[in-house]
């Protein structure tokens, strides 16, 4: 196993820096202190070459120069809050707002607009990158100050797990519900018309105008929503009136099977990614609209095409600060919480 480290560039007058992780059997993955992304996830090609699964670009600028937060870390609370109005404890609290007067992924100044400071560790079967940052209300707008750390860690069995770790101010609750708003392509097209995507859900938030859940749920068995035993991605976004998916799935719960929440093959390469979280929700973004000034590093930085790739983002409900039933995601004064979202690398035809 190996861990490298290099410069990748500036921002803002910022150095940023880039961390790599190499397992036993050629798989890797890259990070960047910046929004504490997530660059590269490689795995070996049938031609001996090596294949990016996750889109990116080729200079940390390009990701901050459109609204696709391309596999950063979305803190400190992912999704939309209505208003961005919420009360946590009895206490009335008014955040940033900065979609259609709404908090969006954490406000102007979320997790993914820091450069993180570092560290590595390593042992018999497993190597990490351990990124950290103080989060100051004074910054951020939400309450409290709260000490964040990130944790990829890459292992022989290649599962790339995500850790989302804070500990709370000692003197005010504040929020927390982080993800990773990873795009993926399994294959080397262009579009998705090579793969399959399995749900663990029966059901999806039924969304205002706005993209706000409204707090009920709607079933998508025999719809362009039904993933529960597996269907074709491309086909599913033709079926939807919406020309696309901008969605949250709920993911089944205790009294379910235990299964992933996830699984995303290509059916041409057999690269398959299965997800695994501790938390109630997947949202899938399919990248619906036109993307002209988008240049992904995939063939040489030509112009994306829409619906390239697919954000999988497993978190809390969104909105839960506001919806009694959708999970609690207030981290108490002084207490510590910890999420988890685990990415399995296989491949059935190698």
């Amino acid at each position: 196993m190996d861990i490298s480290a290099e410069r990748f560039g500036e921002l803002n007058g910022e150095k940023v820096n880039k961390i790599t992780l190499t397992n036993d059997n050629g798989v890797a993955i890259s990070c960047l202190t910046m929004g504490a992304l997530w660059h590269e996830f490689l795995v070996p090609a049938a031609d001996g070459t090596k294949q990016n699964l996750i889109l990116n670009y080729n200079t940390v600028a390009e990701y901050y120069s459109n609204g696709l937060c391309t596999n950063q870390v979305i803190g400190r609370v992912a999704g939309r809050i209505k208003n961005g109005k919420c009360e946590i404890n009895g206490e009335q609290v008014t955040l940033p707002q900065n979609e259609n007067g709404n908090t969006l992924h954490g406000g102007p100044h979320g997790f993914n607009t820091y450069n993180w400071s570092f560290t590595t560790s390593a042992n018999r079967n497993s190597i990490s990158v351990i990124f950290q940052k103080q989060v100051l209300s004074a910054v951020d707008g939400f309450p409290g100050d709260i000490l964040v750390t990130v944790i990829y860690t890459l292992d022989n069995s290649n599962n790339v797990t995500i850790s989302f770790n804070a500990l709370g101010d000692d003197k005010v609750d504040t929020l927390f519900n982080p993800t990773n708003h990873v795009y993926f392509n399994l294959s080397n097209r262009s579009d998705l018309a090579s793969h399959e995507l399995k749900i663990n859900s029966d059901g999806y938030l039924e969304l205002d105008e706005n993209l706000i859940p409204t707090g009920r749920i709607r079933h998508g068995e025999g719809t362009a929503y039904d993933f529960t035993k597996g269907a074709n991605l491309y086909e599913a976004i033709q079926q939807n009136e919406k020309g696309g998916f901008d969605d949250v799935f709920v993911v089944n719960g205790p009294g379910k099977a235990v299964e992933p929440i996830a699984v995303l093959r290509d059916t041409q390469s057999g690269n398959t990614v299965t997800i695994d979280s501790d938390r109630n929700s997947l949202i899938m973004y399919t990248m619906n609209d036109d993307l002209p000034d988008v240049h992904f590093k995939r063939d040489n930085g030509r112009p994306a095409k829409k619906q390239e790739g697919v954000a999988l983002e497993a978190q809390t409900l969104p909105d839960a600060i506001n919806q009694e039933t959708f999970g609690d995601i207030v981290l108490p004064r002084g207490a510590k919480r910890s999420y988890h979202i685990k990415y399995t690398y296989s491949n059935d035809k190698n």
